[in-house]
């Protein structure tokens, strides 16, 4: 047994699960009252996606009150499972489902939406696909022509750096309220963003020339490359969006690209689909706040099941494996009193799920904080390097590895050393290594030939760290999840301890981080 002892850092924190304490400091629009009821669904990012490793870039729409998810990692080429899509009913619980496009095509930077009964579905240098289901198959519809009839080249407006003929990079369709619909997309590095009316009778033909609408502004801080946004000369304009609120619409886009942890969500408006825009001060409206979450960009909002808008977005782990670490978070959107868009996030606690809370852009977190982060420890082994606090340290570029021949395969950790502080637990968080491939690896790591297939461990708390009671069973589990958040019935105690008790055999072990949320007793 290996032990070693880390500065005990206790944290007061808020528990009540109840009306909302919190408020904007300048009040927000609303027809509602904030409640929260006891016991209803949370989340937590990243979100907990079946079958899932590297994603981002979504796109999510509503069919049929079934919500489907599309993604880069995804909808994506090389992946060993083809082409996938999620669903849900409440945005927090997604289902993977493998689906069908025309040529054994992937889509890298998906973009769907519903029109006159066809689901539709393009990407980077794919044209458009359809489909009567949002599962597909998807058929090929056509390339995007511009107004001449044309078929549109890479060399228009410079943009999608290496894309084929007949795409667009970082494509986004708005259906506005009278039909008619528009295409944006990024015009690639620091080019920007541009937007055309597209024909409803044939969705592939621009209705007139493509408008160019604003470009990387290097008095716009933020959007400058460089872990400080220090590079003023350089940025990388991506992932439009519009969202139509009371008349006005908002043209968001991420900055300065997804790789740097500045990485954000600025918006410019307008009276007019097609502009011009006006930039909106405030930007950027979602960026890091620190901590696990290293950047947060390119996203869609959609409609929940409670009426309210939901951001869901790409968030950035710059993990120790790859620059382009990412997967999904999610946040609500909300809107003050001027009209100025904002998204309440990114969060990295417990949070309430759509329906939950009447007005989540208001306050919408859950009262449970991290409780194991910089915690005393033991565990049953370490490999070289992969030190059992590296999984208790809230940062994704390290993580805790058992010895290869440990059979054990725990890490415990003491909420309370030092001060003899017991805590209430209701839940926790896993985030797995992922292997060093390419998007093949990313759905699967189970490979043929393996004997152990899947991710199963459990969770168990005591009071004294000699009698553990399981909370969490999941040795029976049979997902490839990337990320687990498991709900506990709130439990008294002292100690937690994870055990893994199988892996896949072709993978090495590893534990980003683990992350016990509740809080202390007395409070």
């Amino acid at each position: 047994m290996y032990r070693r002892t880390t500065v005990l850092i206790i944290v007061a924190i808020l528990w009540a699960v109840g009306p909302i304490l919190g408020q904007e400091n300048q009040a927000v629009e609303s027809s509602a009252s904030s409640t929260k009821l006891q016991g209803q669904l949370r989340y937590v990012n990243p979100l907990v996606m079946e079958n899932a490793g590297r994603l981002a870039d979504p796109t999510v729409i509503k069919f049929q009150e079934t919500y489907y998810l599309y993604l880069t990692g995804g909808v994506s080429p090389g992946g060993r499972l083809g082409a996938a899509v999620w669903s849900s009913t409440d945005l927090v619980n997604w289902k993977h489902h493998d689906v069908s496009i025309a040529g054994g095509r992937g889509i890298g930077a998906p973009t769907a939406f519903e029109y006159e009964g066809y689901v539709y579905l393009a990407g980077n240098d794919t044209g458009l696909f359809r489909s009567r289901n949002p599962l597909g198959p998807f058929e090929f519809f056509g390339d995007f022509v511009d107004e001449h009839g044309h078929r549109l080249e890479r060399s228009l407006h410079d943009f999608c750096r290496g894309c084929a003929d007949g795409g667009v990079f970082d494509a986004a369709v708005f259906v506005d309220d009278d039909s008619r619909v528009y295409l944006y997309y990024a015009g690639g590095a620091a080019d920007g963003v541009y937007g055309v009316e597209l024909d409803s009778a044939d969705l592939r033909k621009f209705v007139g020339p493509a408008k160019h609408f604003f470009r990387f502004e290097p008095s716009h801080i933020w959007e400058r490359y460089g872990s400080r946004n220090e590079m003023s000369t350089q940025s990388w304009i991506e992932g439009p969006w519009i969202t139509k609120h009371s008349g006005t619409y908002y043209l968001q886009y991420a900055a300065p690209g997804t790789e740097w942890k500045t990485y954000g969500i600025g918006v410019y408006t307008s009276q007019d689909p097609l502009g011009p825009f006006d930039y909106y001060d405030g930007s950027p409206i979602l960026v890091h706040n620190g901590g696990l979450i290293n950047g947060s960009g390119h996203h869609s909002v959609v409609e929940g099941p409670d009426g309210n808008l939901w951001a869901i977005y790409t968030l950035l782990y710059r993990n120790w494996n790859r620059m382009f670490e990412r997967r999904i978070g999610m946040d609500p959107v909300g809107f003050d009193l001027n009209g100025n868009m904002f998204i309440k996030g990114p969060s990295e606690t417990p949070q309430w799920a759509p329906g939950v809370s009447a007005e989540p852009w208001k306050d919408n977190d859950a009262n449970a904080i991290p409780l194991s982060e910089d915690k005393i420890y033991i565990a049953s082994s370490e490999a070289p390097g992969r030190n059992a606090p590296y999984a208790l340290d809230n940062n994704a570029r390290t993580w805790w590895a058992p010895e290869d021949n440990d059979e054990e395969r725990w890490l415990e950790i003491d909420l309370g050393a030092g001060e003899e502080q017991n805590y209430v637990v209701d839940s926790a968080r896993i985030l797995f290594t992922l292997p060093e491939g390419d998007v093949e690896d990313d759905y699967s790591p189970n490979k043929a030939g393996a004997t152990a297939r899947f991710r199963q461990y459990k969770i168990e708390v005591s009071m004294d760290g000699e009698t553990f009671t399981t909370v969490v069973d999941k040795t029976g589990n049979d997902r490839d999840n990337a990320v687990e958040f498991d709900e506990i019935t709130p439990t008294e105690c002292r100690y937690v301890r994870l055990t893994i008790a199988a892996w896949p055999t072709n993978l090495p072990i590893g534990v980003l981080e683990f992350t016990v949320f509740g809080r202390p007793i007395p409070y």
